[in-house]
């Protein structure tokens, strides 16, 4: 497949903001994803995810993704909000050179460095991308994110997918009733919020 540019969290961009998108983000939560992107828990998470996804890859029967809480899809490592806490040291990064993980964390791990094409650990794909990375033509995917920043590089993420990809910037937990259940009756959720939700 062709490479793609992959736009990710954590950095700051130039440009200016809409008033719209400043009073929406005075109402959000402050947790920002960046900060943590590639700890331990993240590793876990992703790695079971892995795990089910190629589960339910192994009937030909369609299925969806679902992700009530999808963030940026992709944070960078190397700078911005990741480097502050340097989570992802106790976590990816101590996966990252390994050559005698089993064969299923290293599999894990390989899609890691599939994102990262040039070999350097710069980068780390959330959810959504890792879904990506293994969903099959028929299988779709219905992305949700509040936060409007971290919806729009979604957005950039995921363009080119609209066929198998919906992403609405939308409370997760307050679209998934309707997407219950879906139509292939299959079907692998992600309902995790952000930190501190109340």
């Amino acid at each position: 497949t062709p490479e793609r540019p992959i736009y990710f969290a954590g950095r700051l961009r130039r440009g200016t903001i809409s008033s719209r998108k400043i009073s929406a983000a005075k109402i959000m939560l402050s947790y920002r994803h960046a900060f943590h992107a590639g700890n331990h828990a993240d590793v876990l998470k992703h790695f079971i995810e892995v795990q089910l996804l190629r589960y339910l890859s192994q009937k030909d029967k369609p299925f969806w993704y679902i992700d009530t809480h999808a963030g940026a899809g992709c944070y960078a490592l190397d700078s911005g909000y990741a480097t502050q806490n340097a989570e992802y040291e106790s976590g990816i990064a101590r996966l990252w050179a390994r050559d005698d993980l089993p064969a299923s964390l290293a599999d894990y791990v390989l899609l890691v460095k599939r994102i990262n094409s040039d070999g350097q650990l710069k980068l780390y794909p959330g959810s959504p991308l890792v879904a990506l990375e293994l969903l099959r033509e028929q299988d779709r995917m219905r992305l949700f994110e509040l936060h409007p920043t971290d919806s729009e590089i979604l957005q950039q993420n995921f363009a080119g997918h609209d066929a198998q990809v919906l992403m609405q910037t939308a409370d997760g937990f307050g679209a998934l009733k309707a997407l219950l259940t879906p139509p292939p009756r299959r079907a692998r959720a992600s309902l995790h919020g952000p930190h501190g939700q109340e």
